[in-house]
């Protein structure tokens, strides 16, 4: 057989194993085709219920003393020691003595006017004695009770005009009311404490020499502490000035009552709040000047309302419902309050299926079921109670 017979056999095998193989493959069972059905999309659901909502405003803000005063020098001196170290932190009882002003130049003044005053009434005693004899025995007491170490007496009543012109020819009212105003003056180098407190702010220690002006010191009361809050301007109407109030660190370890003590009726610009003051009362728990605390104030209770998070609300007062059939409607609601976190509203019929839960693409009429299929699939579902959801 020659060479070009052989290469014609080869092919024609070739082609008859193509047939065949073509012919044999035909003849092989196809397997059946399997459909898959989408299940409708499982949404959680609660039923509308209406009731008496309370308003709740949460604000946080520092505390701070309601009794803070700053010790300011009235009068030029060094600066002495008093009962208590002028250090800050410092605790002291009301009527403590708490530094003084030196003050020796002022006694020796105070006392060399004394001395003048007194020179003044012995001289007119004798006149006294011929011009007014009904009231010399009580100016001639006043005489005797003066000590010049001690507060000048006030002056005796005259009683009538000439003796009221002969006492201020004689200059008894100027130097009377020179003395007390010195009295005054000396009285301003010894500081003493108007109430329980402590130093929160020192800026002089003792030996050093303050003007007329100079900021010493701040103290602050003990047991009267407030604590300032701001408040959304919307929000300012919910609240009530002696409002009961709960302050409360904010991990919620420790915690104070207080009452709204103040309203502030000037809003800031910057973050449109209007400042709300509490008054803290004290308990068991330490609390500090300048502690970052959070408050709960209850406001006014929203009637025949209902709250939800704010993630089931869209476009701010729009939810859905899940109607009778299984199909998911676009309802409007009416809110009445936004919080950070929940929205209370009213405006569906009690008893309408609400959908509890953030939906992602869904839309008006979508299909939807609010049972759990079983996991072999069965016709039985469990029913998701609106109380888990």
């Amino acid at each position: 057989m020659t060479k070009r017979q052989t290469i014609i056999v080869a092919i024609g095998v070739l082609v008859v194993m193509v047939l065949l193989g073509g012919m044999f493959a035909g003849m092989k069972k196809q397997p059946p085709k399997v459909s898959f059905k989408t299940p409708p999309k499982f949404v959680k659901t609660t039923p509308v219920a209406y009731s008496d909502v309370q308003a709740q405003i949460v604000t946080y803000g520092r505390v701070e003393s309601s009794h803070p005063i700053d010790l300011i020098a009235e009068v030029a001196g060094r600066i002495l020691p008093g009962r208590v170290a002028l250090k800050e932190g410092q605790d002291f009882q009301k009527g403590t003595l708490l530094f003084r002003i030196e003050d020796s130049e002022a006694q020796l003044d105070l006392k060399s006017q004394k001395s003048n005053f007194l020179r003044d009434l012995a001289t007119i005693l004798p006149d006294l004695k011929i011009d007014f004899p009904d009231t010399y025995d009580q100016w001639n007491r006043y005489f005797e009770s003066i000590d010049i170490d001690r507060t000048l007496p006030e002056l005796p009543q005259y009683r009538s005009d000439q003796e009221k012109t002969f006492l201020a020819t004689k200059n008894i009212f100027s130097n009377y009311f020179s003395i007390k105003r010195a009295e005054t003056n000396l009285s301003k180098h010894l500081i003493y404490a108007p109430f329980n407190g402590s130093f929160s702010e020192v800026l002089f220690e003792p030996g050093a020499y303050v003007n007329p002006g100079n900021k010493i010191a701040r103290i602050i009361r003990k047991g009267k502490l407030e604590l300032k809050v701001p408040v959304e301007a919307s929000d300012i109407s919910w609240i009530e000035k002696g409002s009961e109030a709960t302050v409360a660190t904010e991990d919620g370890l420790r915690s104070w009552q207080g009452r709204v003590q103040r309203i502030g009726d000037v809003v800031n610009q910057t973050t449109q709040s209007i400042d709300v003051t509490i008054e803290i009362f004290p308990n068991e728990h330490q609390i500090y000047d300048g502690l970052y605390l959070k408050a709960e104030i209850p406001g006014g209770v929203i009637p025949e309302a209902m709250e939800v998070d704010r993630s089931v609300v869209y476009n701010g007062s729009q939810v859905f419902t899940v109607e009778s059939d299984s199909v998911l409607k676009v309802r409007d609601i009416t809110p009445k309050r936004i919080n950070s976190k929940t929205v209370v509203f009213n405006g569906l019929e009690e008893g309408e299926v609400l959908v509890n839960e953030p939906l992602i693409n869904a839309h008006n009429n979508m299909i939807v079921t609010t049972k759990i299929p079983s996991p072999e699939g069965s016709q039985s579902d469990q029913e998701v109670a609106s109380s888990n959801n």
